[in-house]
């Protein structure tokens, strides 16, 4: 993490929240990822994914070591605009960027634009994923509320990560307001209003591909886009269990549906729904963690994120395991085990199905920057009007080359090759290996990036 104070004579035209203290400074942190990579029947490198698993309908990576297709940039730069005493106001900003290997262009980089792909299109992004702001102290210097924080924008919220898969498993972010660290004495109270708005996406739910077509927001031009999803969401952390390095978080969110008058449509865009949420914690298990995560939900929670045109009646919940230990000197994993079960109900009742997914990452260190990884996972899907499950086993191999012989350590230049197999019924919905390998059912990558967080 980089800092640096601020020239206090530009920060200010930015700034209209107070004068400026001597001491206000920018932190700028982020995360990076990019290759190359190629496939072996000679074509650009794929992912290896079983779309309706995972953090999303459609989209990969799965298991993500080897398995990743863009070049992707987050900036984090957090700014302390204002401090005094026990007073604060913070703002972060995180813009992030994407294109995939597809369409790496070179005079399309310069600024060509021979192909239009810098019109709006999903193969290259740039988004404002975070902008907000935070005020903390402002409740007084005793009390529950000391601590507090009021905040408003647009935010990553409390999201909880699995790693090797890119895994946002509990992951309500999004445009809101909130307050966080309420001080309950055994217990941290905090509670946000989320809104979700996606209706602006022209997409095809039921093939499982987005179509492609970015419109303008509809509610200003007459079309469709309706619909607002605003999501309730109250969180208990930092319980202590009765035993050391066990705690507890628990949550509850409820969506509530709200249309421009005239649009709603009973039992098809009134899209409601609950999820209850636990996770039980374990430090120092192995020299590492352990976390169970435990759901259960029904209506629009299913993928914590939707088109709020489309309809989704269904019950579901899932359990899944992670843990990270360092079971000899130079030897590190990660690994998980997970099972979701969704239960569709009247227009969904064709949609029920059982994921099952497990997968290690064992890291060896052969010095301090040299390590060996090698990652395996298998995902498994079966939908009850299919009489076949839908079967993935992806491996991958990588040298890798880190600052620190750590699993965490970053960044990392990795030379890896990966290898999928899958069974015929796994192409029913998205194909695998996105088409490139046609009717087989195995395919490799192989090609090299580089990782970085800081």
């Amino acid at each position: 993490m980089k800092s640096f104070s601020l020239i206090k004579a530009a920060l200010p035209l930015a700034l209209v929240c107070g004068p400026l203290l001597a001491q206000d400074v920018v932190e700028i942190h982020g995360y990076t990822r990019a290759g190359v990579g190629r496939s072996s029947n000679g074509g650009e490198q794929v992912s290896f994914f079983l779309a309706n698993t995972g953090g999303s309908p459609t989209g990969g990576p799965g298991y993500r070591l080897g398995n990743e297709t863009d070049n992707y940039l987050e900036l984090a730069v957090d700014v302390r605009a204002y401090e005094k005493g026990t007073t604060s106001f913070k703002l972060h900003f995180r813009p992030a960027f994407r294109e995939y290997y597809q369409v790496r262009d070179a005079s399309t980089d310069a600024g060509g634009n021979v192909d239009n792909s810098k019109l709006a299109n999903p193969n290259q992004q740039i988004w404002i994923r975070e902008a907000w702001g935070e005020a903390t102290g402002i409740f007084g210097t005793t009390g529950a509320f000391k601590d507090a924080s009021l905040w408003a924008g647009r935010r990553f919220y409390m999201r909880q990560d699995l790693h090797m898969r890119d895994q946002w498993y509990w992951n309500n972010s999004g445009d809101g307001v909130g307050i966080e660290n309420i001080d309950l004495g055994g217990a941290k109270l905090h509670y946000a209003y989320i809104q979700h708005d996606t209706g602006n996406i022209s997409s095809n739910w039921n093939n499982g591909a987005i179509a492609g077509a970015v419109n303008p927001y509809s509610q200003w031009v007459g079309g469709a886009g309706h619909n607002i999803v605003g999501s309730h969401d109250l969180r208990l952390s930092d319980i202590k269990l009765p035993w050391s390095g066990g705690s507890l978080i628990l949550g509850i969110q409820y969506n509530d549906a709200s249309n421009k008058s005239g649009t709603a449509v009973v039992g098809s865009n009134d899209n409601k729904g609950t999820q209850f949420n636990v996770i039980i914690n374990q430090a120092g298990f192995m020299g590492g963690d352990n976390r169970v995560y435990a759901t259960y939900g029904n209506g629009s929670t299913f993928w914590n994120w939707y088109n709020p045109d489309v309809k989704t009646e269904n019950t579901w919940w899932q359990v899944m395991d992670v843990f990270y230990i360092k079971p000899m000197a130079n030897l590190e994993m990660q690994g998980t085990v997970q099972y979701r079960k969704q239960d569709g109900k009247g227009s969904m009742k064709g949609n029920t199905n059982a994921w099952t997914s497990a997968g290690v990452r064992p890291v060896y260190f052969f010095t301090k920057h040299f390590s060996v990884a090698y990652e395996i996972g298998l995902d498994q899907l079966k939908f009850d009007n299919e009489t076949e499950s839908r079967k993935l086993l992806k491996n991958t191999v990588a040298l890798q080359w880190s600052p620190q012989a750590s699993f965490w350590s970053r960044p990392v230049i990795r030379l890896f090759a990966t290898r999928a197999d899958w069974n015929k019924n796994a192409n029913n919905w998205n194909k695998v290996g996105e088409g490139q390998f046609g009717t087989a059912m195995q395919g490799m990558t192989f090609g090299a990036q580089v990782e970085a967080w800081w």
